[in-house]
């Protein structure tokens, strides 16, 4: 119980694009924020990590939002002030593309939960207390990730608008728990020493306790959880059902 806790690994890189400065205002108001979706292509045999990673692409001239173009003196050199600077943000506007990654976290014995001995809420029930650490297979694909998107933003013509991270700053890799796709600590499995649940959600111990929620799956892969939480939760309300009707619960 508690053990195994995982979330996708999340970078994005930015890169300033010149063919696309200067365009032609038109309105992409019903674009909405949909971007384009690349799969994991490569064979890990030849990298130096595990699993893999989809690219999210973004960019446009949709309806600006607050904060637009902050930072401006990354694109034009300068940044700037009153109908120079108004000029820029219509020149710029659209002229940067962004790559966000995702990618599947290996499970290890370093990220997990417990129940803290010393904090509790108001009401006086101990909370949560969260450990976790990515390790280098993690690191080794941030930076399989950086290299990827700057290459690409290279061959457009483009320039990226931030340096490449450190190895000591994991080559930019997101804090744990920011791409909010936290799975695990109740896995799954046949065997009651290594796993909390059945096939069915169904705790080992507790015959009438169900988990259909993100903490059964025992890995996730580099895909947003919802949808296949949606389905267990499905799948085991089934059991439920068949269950109760023969009378095993």
């Amino acid at each position: 119980m508690g053990r195994f806790l995982t979330d996708s690994t999340g970078l994005t890189v930015t890169g300033y694009i010149p063919r696309l400065a200067e365009g032609v205002p038109h309105n992409e108001d019903g674009v909405g924020g949909m971007h384009l979706y690349m799969p994991w292509w490569l064979d890990n045999k030849a990298l130096d990590f595990p699993r893999g990673y989809h690219i999210e692409i973004s960019g446009g001239r949709r309806a600006p939002s607050y904060g637009i173009l902050g930072g401006i003196e990354r694109v034009n050199g300068a940044g700037g002030y009153g109908k120079q600077l108004k000029d820029d943000y219509r020149k710029y506007y659209g002229s940067t593309v962004s790559f966000a990654g995702r990618g599947e976290m290996v499970p290890n014995d370093d990220s997990y939960c417990e129940i803290d001995p010393v904090v509790v809420d108001k009401y006086g029930i101990p909370v949560l207390r969260f450990h976790f650490k990515f390790t280098e297979h993690e690191r080794l694909q941030a930076k399989h990730m950086q290299e990827t998107f700057r290459e690409i933003i290279h061959e457009m013509g483009g320039t990226p608008l931030t340096p490449m991270p450190a190895a000591e700053e994991g080559y930019g890799l997101a804090t744990g728990g920011r791409i909010i796709h936290e799975v695990g600590t109740t896995r799954m499995g046949d065997d009651p020493r290594t796993s909390v649940v059945s096939g069915h959600c169904q705790a080992h111990d507790v015959k009438n306790v169900f988990i259909a929620d993100g903490g059964p799956f025992v890995s996730n892969a580099d895909k947003n959880v919802t949808w296949t939480i949606l389905a267990l939760s499905m799948r085991t309300s089934e059991y439920i059902v068949q269950a109760r009707n023969q009378r095993l619960l």
